[in-house]
């Protein structure tokens, strides 16, 4: 049975409405990490229903909506634990793409 792997990072500056979570299954034979990000939201009633105006009638923003997040220096090793499974999983269907080429 797959392990489920879930890593959350909040924000250097603190803010709860920055964070984001990152999961992946161990033994998945599609390798995949899913981030979930938190989107900052409007707090004001009026201004979101400017906004879900706005997305109705198909007003883009020329900028888009953005925010940022700020990884802590801390959160590397937890990070790096994410892109190693990427690099393994990338790694294994290099040698299957190998041997398959060798194969023919």
């Amino acid at each position: 049975m797959d392990t489920e792997v879930q890593e959350l990072f909040v924000c250097c500056c603190g803010d709860v409405e920055h964070q984001l979570i990152m999961s992946y299954f161990n033994e998945d034979d599609y390798p995949e990490v899913y981030a979930a990000v938190h989107l900052n939201t409007e707090r004001s009633f009026w201004k979101r229903v400017v906004s879900a105006f706005k997305y109705i009638f198909g007003y883009r923003c020329k900028y888009g909506h953005f925010d940022e997040f700020i990884f802590k220096p801390k959160d590397y090793k937890r990070l790096q634990t994410v892109v190693n499974y990427l690099k393994n999983a990338y790694d294994k269907e290099e040698e299957r793409n190998k041997a398959k080429v060798k194969k023919d």
